[in-house]
């Protein structure tokens, strides 16, 4: 398989190369990135296209689809806290076969939007990642599912990592020991100023998570901190505005070093669309005074997630398996842009044609999930 495109971004540098034929082993394999004049006729894309790498959602709350824009008058801790707030009475009432329907929507949607990765964390312990894995099943296998599983019954059998609410929430040696023992490692630190003041991200540095979840209210010394650790940084912009917090530390993180990734949070109020986080995240950074900003978010998105949740990322470059998503470029403006790197980040998402992953070609230009 040959696929033509305008413009592609090579490897983890992301560096832009005009006029290419990126060949596809029968193995799945990119065998060759080459100038677009040894691409045969028959090729896949063309003029039109821009081929990128698939970017990782790196923090997602499936099963809450179930009840998309739920309690709008409510606050975070009336919304989310665990084990009162409307959320967890709504988990609670629903059933096996609509927990894993929701579950599965859901992933569906990632998968649309051309999503490489995918980071779950599920309430409920053993059982809970179970669903999960009941609705990675109606899935092609290309995109990988990080189910992350919290203590309760049956945990951790289904779950390929940890996931916390909070490191609060349990004794200090428990979490350091379920840190230590479950990887990858996640908790939300820091998504409002209570916690932070009760010291939940010393917690996590002392346990050594994987990654830190949100870091909303982070100082840029908390943020050099982590850096320093090598702790990874899921910030998820949309999520927090939404819950009326003040918005992530973007420009401050980028500065300070933290490896960081994007997440979209709760699929009740979010659609698991890491493109919009990512505009959002360009907005924050410009208003928060960083101006350089657009090349760090995109890799932010396309390589950053990956690396966060200690995991490799999907590059496009020869000798690996293809994974890469083509975009319209032309009809978007993303070929025409002076400012490449703002224009992939502001103008892709609405304009994604195929997803390759191997040998396979899926069209999502006119892509529907199937009915659960």
């Amino acid at each position: 398989m040959y696929i033509r495109a305008s413009l592609a971004l090579v490897g983890e540098g992301l560096e832009p190369r005009q006029g290419v034929c990126i060949g596809v082993s029968a193995d799945g394999l990119v065998e060759s990135i080459e100038g677009w004049g040894s691409c045969p006729s028959d090729s896949l894309g063309g003029s039109w296209a821009v081929a990128l790498p698939q970017p990782a959602n790196a923090h997602v709350h499936s099963a809450d689809g179930a009840f998309p824009e739920f309690g709008p008058e409510l606050g975070l801790h009336d919304l989310v806290a665990p084990p009162e707030g409307l959320k967890y009475r709504l988990l609670g009432s629903l059933g096996h076969a609509e927990t894993v329907a929701s579950i599965a929507r859901t992933y569906w949607a990632a998968y649309a939007r051309g999503v490489g990765l995918l980071a779950d964390f599920r309430e409920g312990g053993g059982a809970g990642c179970a669903e999960a894995q009941l609705a990675r099943a109606s899935l092609p296998k290309d995109m990988d599912v990080l189910v992350l599983g919290t203590p309760g019954p049956g945990f951790p059998e289904g779950c390929s990592g940890l996931g916390l609410s909070s490191p609060l929430d349990y004794p200090p040696s428990l979490v350091s020991e379920l840190a230590a023992r479950h990887r990858p490692s996640l908790t939300h630190v820091a998504e409002d100023p209570i916690n932070r003041a009760m010291e939940d991200l010393e917690i996590a540095i002392a346990a050594r998570f994987t990654a830190v979840v949100h870091g909303t209210y982070l100082s840029r010394g908390d943020l050099e901190a982590l850096a320093e650790a090598g702790i990874g940084l899921v910030i998820c912009p949309r999520s927090n505005m939404w819950h009326s917090l003040r918005p992530p530390p973007v420009a401050e993180a980028l500065a300070a070093g933290v490896t960081l990734g994007l997440g979209t949070d709760n699929a009740a109020w979010s659609e698991p669309d890491p493109w919009g986080e990512a505009e959002v995240a360009l907005l924050i950074a410009r208003q928060q005074g960083l101006r350089d900003a657009p090349g760090k978010v995109l890799e932010a998105l396309l390589i950053g997630g990956y690396r966060a949740l200690g995991l490799s990322p999907r590059p496009i470059e020869e000798g690996l398996r293809a994974y890469l998503l083509l975009v319209n470029g032309r009809d978007s403006g993303i070929l025409l842009a002076l400012d490449l790197m703002s224009a992939i980040v502001k103008r892709a998402r609405g304009w994604l044609v195929a997803r390759v992953d191997g040998t396979s070609y899926v069209d999502l230009s006119s892509y529907r999930a199937p009915r659960l």
